[in-house]
């Protein structure tokens, strides 16, 4: 048992050392200005209008992969349709993300979209999100017990109705999950981002791009406000988590 929690707090060390690493080395050579260059990326034109960009795309992301992974979560219901999309998770997990981004390029291209356009990039970043959020849907779906949709069918109700009055309810903490990490994997894409993109330049790209240039330490600055942005994304949803459990709880007692 004390191997086990060593080997857990090692591997915690491995993955946070990096992450404060960046956030340090953001604070150096600042000449006595703390937050010099957070300053200075946030005036950086480059920087503000590639996030800004960035954040709706990965919004309209999370959106479309919400929607279309609860339609497909609905598969449940049905054990050969369930078959069917687990091979397409599959398909859509394993398939290296250049190969998928450079096969909906040429599809772009076909249909005549020569000039960049931010709906495919969308499109390649939703096939890359799909397979986690309908996996987080499912996790969610197992705990629901079958005597409750049972009960719900022989009162009569139709399929459309147990989903808004049952099976929605019972998933909204797995919802805003599967919201949240499809905004926050979009949002730090790069591969898929670099295909679709074209002339946009969403912000994996423009620190890629300073990094590549061997920029100063606003570089660190604008890494460790990415970081900041999935840690307080991660509390929330903690927030949220406890909140509807607790709520659960007192309904119990009550």
């Amino acid at each position: 048992m004390k191997t086990a929690k060593i080997l857990v707090i090692l591997l915690l060390i491995v993955l946070v050392v990096p992450i404060f690493s960046i956030l340090t080395l953001s604070f150096q050579n600042s000449g006595g200005e703390m937050f010099k260059w957070y300053n200075e990326i946030l005036k950086n034109k480059g920087f503000t209008g590639s996030f800004f960009l960035t954040v709706f795309v990965s919004a309209c992301t999370a959106l479309l992969t919400l929607i279309l992974s609860f339609a497909i979560f609905l598969s449940w219901f049905n054990k050969k349709q369930m078959l069917i999309v687990l091979f397409l998770i599959l398909v859509l997990g394993l398939l290296p993300p250049d190969i998928m981004a450079l096969g909906i390029s040429k599809i772009e291209q076909l249909l005549g979209f020569y000039s960049s356009n931010l709906l495919f990039l969308i499109i390649g970043l939703t096939m890359y999100c799909l397979p986690f959020g309908v996996l987080i849907l499912w996790a969610r779906f197992y705990f629901i017990e079958d005597s409750i949709i049972t009960a719900a069918r022989d009162l009569g109700l139709r399929k459309f109705y147990i989903v808004i009055k049952i099976i929605l309810p019972l998933s909204s903490a797995a919802i805003v999950s599967c919201t949240m990490l499809s905004f926050l994997l979009a949002f730090s894409e790069y591969p898929r981002t670099y295909y679709l993109s074209g002339s946009y330049e969403l912000l994996s790209e423009f620190l890629n791009g300073k990094l590549s240039s061997g920029t100063d330490e606003s570089i660190y600055a604008g890494g460790s406000i990415t970081i900041i942005i999935t840690v307080v994304a991660i509390i929330l949803l903690f927030i949220y988590n406890a909140f509807i459990t607790r709520k659960r709880q007192l309904g119990k007692v009550e």
